[in-house]
């Protein structure tokens, strides 16, 4: 459960980023757009290896921005949090 959770918050993240350092109309960016909300495991490896077929420079680029993107969501980190969805009086 929790692999699968943290793929959908990387290719979001991804998703989020994406188009600042590939552009808009980028194929690697139009695959997750096409892959919905829950990407299955053959479409989770096709963008790994869009990931990895990019230019060195690119790749490091949007690995760096999507890293960052992850660290500072806080809606992601929180959703990991145990319970925190519960509404518990203080």
């Amino acid at each position: 459960m929790m692999q699968y959770t943290a793929t959908k918050q990387f290719i979001s993240a991804l998703a989020s980023v994406g188009s600042e350092i590939l552009g808009d109309d980028h194929a690697l960016l139009s695959k997750i757009k096409s892959a919905g909300p829950a990407p299955d495991g053959r479409t989770v490896e096709e963008i790994q290896n869009a990931i990895s077929a990019l230019p060195e420079e690119t790749c490091d680029a949007l690995m760096s921005a999507v890293h960052k993107h992850m660290r500072e969501d806080i809606s992601a980190i929180w959703s990991q949090l145990p319970h925190a969805s519960e509404d518990k009086p203080h």
